[in-house]
């Protein structure tokens, strides 16, 4: 089978396109054909050494879109044939991967499986972040940093299908555009507005219930501003161990919590219960993927690139024929 892997930890071009043995599965397990891999900014972080790898050759990325294309003797809950999305997969970016049958989920006839693999990680962190950690209910005020990225873009959709009211914000019209598209009711020009003065005056100076901040080294501070008496800030994702000075004395004040997730260490319990959830919506046809771009698996290394450079609005993809 063709994988993408990387011998030591470097740039981009790293990665290698080569020949590796297809996987053998357990009587627990499922072998899946890979026709999308999801890039995250977490896999820049393994490739480039921010974080260790178990081992060298390593094969990169967690999320997928494919086909179930044989079934251990115990799996009840697959067939072969059947369309699965998933994320916290090690090495998916191959032609075949072997999982357990609970890894993954049903992928709705009319979602490609490139639009699979661009939901997974992007729509779980979300989830979690929002509804497993933050506990963001119908009605409370949400507000979404980066509305135009790809787990921006997912939360914003997510918030408002329990009936959040929902404030994103976005560093130009183009993301601003894709913040509505997704159903943000309002969009802060970050660059060229006042969050904190524009998110009070929306909510007639009483703030949010829960923000989501994707960066909150940088905006702790305003995040405490913009908080209401009782509110949740969720902080997702990290490229680095960042440690802001906390204002411990806000924190008080506003009666506030601060509370974090990582997919990676999010029991698998709730990890389940997400993406079943995920899966029903998706059927349903009230949420979207947002594919920003696809390369081929021998174009790793610009996907990567791209990824880096913010070329693109939305998750980026590789895909295997």
């Amino acid at each position: 089978m063709k994988a993408v892997v990387y011998y030591e930890h470097g740039k981009p071009e790293v990665l290698q396109t080569v020949e590796l043995q297809k996987p053998s599965i357990g009587a627990n397990e499922i072998l899946i054909k890979v026709e999308a891999s999801g890039i995250n900014p977490v896999d820049t972080y393994f490739r480039s050494g921010v974080r260790p790898v178990e081992k060298f050759p390593h094969i990169p990325h967690f999320d997928l879109g494919g086909i179930v294309v044989e079934v251990g003797s115990n799996v009840t809950k697959w067939k072969v044939g059947d369309r699965v999305w998933g994320t916290n997969i090690k090495g998916t970016a191959a032609q075949f991967v072997a999982v357990g049958e609970e890894d993954v989920f049903p992928l709705a006839p009319h979602v490609s499986t490139a639009e699979g693999a661009a939901l997974s990680m992007a729509f779980m962190t979300a989830h979690l972040a929002l509804f497993y950690r933050a506990k963001l209910e119908k009605g409370e005020k949400v507000l979404i940093f980066g509305g135009a990225g790809a787990v921006g873009h997912a939360a914003i959709q997510l918030a408002k299908s329990v009936g959040a009211y929902t404030i994103a914000t976005a560093g130009n019209e183009e993301k601003a555009t894709l913040a509505k598209q997704a159903g943000a009711d309002e969009v802060i020009l970050y660059q060229q507005e006042n969050v904190v003065e524009k998110v009070n005056a929306l909510t007639n100076g009483t703030g949010v219930d829960v923000i989501m901040d994707v960066s909150l080294s940088e905006n702790i501070e305003q995040d405490f501003q913009m908080i209401a008496n009782g509110g949740r800030i969720i902080t997702v994702g990290s490229p680095k161990n960042n440690t802001p000075e906390l204002p411990w004395r806000l924190l008080n004040m506003k009666n506030a919590s601060l509370v974090g997730v990582l997919l990676f260490t999010v029991p698998l319990q709730k990890q389940i219960e997400a993406g079943k959830e995920i899966s029903r919506l998706f059927a349903e046809k009230k949420l979207t993927a947002l594919v920003g771009k696809t390369f081929t698996c021998e174009q790793a290394a610009k996907a990567h690139e791209a990824l880096e450079a913010h070329e693109f609005n939305g998750s980026i993809v590789i895909t295997f024929d």
